[in-house]
């Protein structure tokens, strides 16, 4: 029987922290204690000053299969999660052609299958014609809606209010959202070309995709989830005008928070002040912008 015993290892779970050691037989976990006999285990690996803590979930990956494998496929980005420990990814649909049909998820399904090394899950992609498919989804098969309230990948951007009021209605699973005003948007991407034209650089992105466009398009998700009761999570937070509008479910338990948030690295670490240093290499949506004062 394969077996690996973890010796002396300071372990992190369900926010508990606990020195000693952990048993592994045939991948998966037999037994935790403060110490396991050595004899117990065909390998033993010394785990003083390391901590060992469970697979991390990513709830947003943008694997690039099917459509431009030539960057990435599912075999590539999964073998790259499982190294950065991470052992279960939830993938974005706004690959080419986006996957937008139960058919599409099907073949995305398949290809994991075949290829990945971590677990996984897709997010069905919302668009403004494919409400049906929403509403015949078994909530086995995906682990979300994904709604583009911003402009994104082929004819995922909706943002009709009655076309989203419908999504939300309809949807059984979460539904995640990437919340940017495409109206404002629009109107400062008009206004910074007239007035710049060919001398735009990266450091008007977050003029153009700006903090009021992030605020108006998650104030409207926020609002929808309310009126229709659907399970809704915000992506990638990026403006801290946004934080109190998901402050009402901050202290529920985990399992009652029907209204939540995430925010990413890069919005936390940088700043409007990079872009002269990393220029197009720090240009994301939402935008990283001007530092908020803590």
């Amino acid at each position: 029987m394969n077996s690996v015993l973890l010796k002396n290892a300071t372990m992190i779970n369900e926010g508990a922290t606990l020195k000693g050691d952990l048993l592994i037989r045939d991948g998966r976990i037999d037994r935790i204690a403060a110490e396991i006999p050595a004899d117990q285990a065909s390998e033993i690996i010394e785990c003083e000053n390391l901590t060992v803590i469970p697979g991390c979930i990513d709830d947003q990956v943008h694997f690039r299969e099917p459509g431009s494998t030539w960057k990435a496929d599912m075999a590539s980005e999964a073998r790259a999660a499982v190294l950065g420990g991470v052992t279960s990814f939830m993938d974005m649909p706004n690959n080419t052609p986006p996957a937008t049909t139960r058919e599409d998820i099907a073949r995305k399904k398949d290809i994991a299958r075949r290829s990945s090394l971590a677990n996984f899950g897709f997010y069905l992609g919302a668009t403004p014609d494919n409400l049906e498919e929403i509403k015949s989804l078994d909530p086995r098969d995906v682990c979300g809606v994904k709604v583009f309230m911003g402009s994104s990948t082929g004819t995922l951007l909706v943002d009709d209010a009655d076309c989203l009021r419908n999504i939300f209605r309809s949807a059984e699973v979460p539904v995640a959202t990437h919340c940017e005003d495409n109206e404002i948007i629009s109107s400062n991407t008009r206004l910074f070309q007239e007035k710049y034209g060919d001398r735009m650089d990266a450091s008007m992105h977050p003029l153009i995709r700006s903090r009021e466009a992030c605020l108006k398009s998650s104030s409207l998700a926020v609002e929808l989830a309310r009126e229709t009761g659907a399970r809704l999570h915000v992506l990638h937070l990026s403006t801290a005008e946004e934080l109190p509008l998901f402050e009402p479910w901050a202290a529920l338990p985990v399992s009652r928070r029907q209204i939540t948030c995430e925010v990413c690295a890069h919005h936390l670490f940088f700043s409007d002040s990079w872009y002269q240093r990393l220029g197009n290499r720090l240009k994301c949506n939402p935008a990283v912008g001007a530092a908020t004062e803590p």
